[in-house]
């Protein structure tokens, strides 16, 4: 069996802080940090990839999504 990938991105403590500090968020799909988002912000349209999972520091943390 090989390992799975996992579903969605994961972020460190130091990246939530900083985008936290910034007032942005990130792509799970993508990876990439967006500006102009709010901690709760919630599937926001990626500028990177288009899709709508952009979710803000707060949300990343509830979701179980940092390391």
């Amino acid at each position: 069996m090989s390992a799975r990938k996992p579903k969605y991105l994961t972020f460190t403590i130091a990246q939530i802080e900083e985008a936290n500090g910034l007032q942005c968020g990130f792509c799970i799909a993508c990876g990439a940090m967006q500006e102009s988002c709010e901690p709760d912000a919630r599937e926001y349209r990626c500028d990177g990839c288009s899709a709508n999972h952009v979710y803000g520091t707060e949300e990343l943390v509830i979701m179980g999504l940092m390391q």
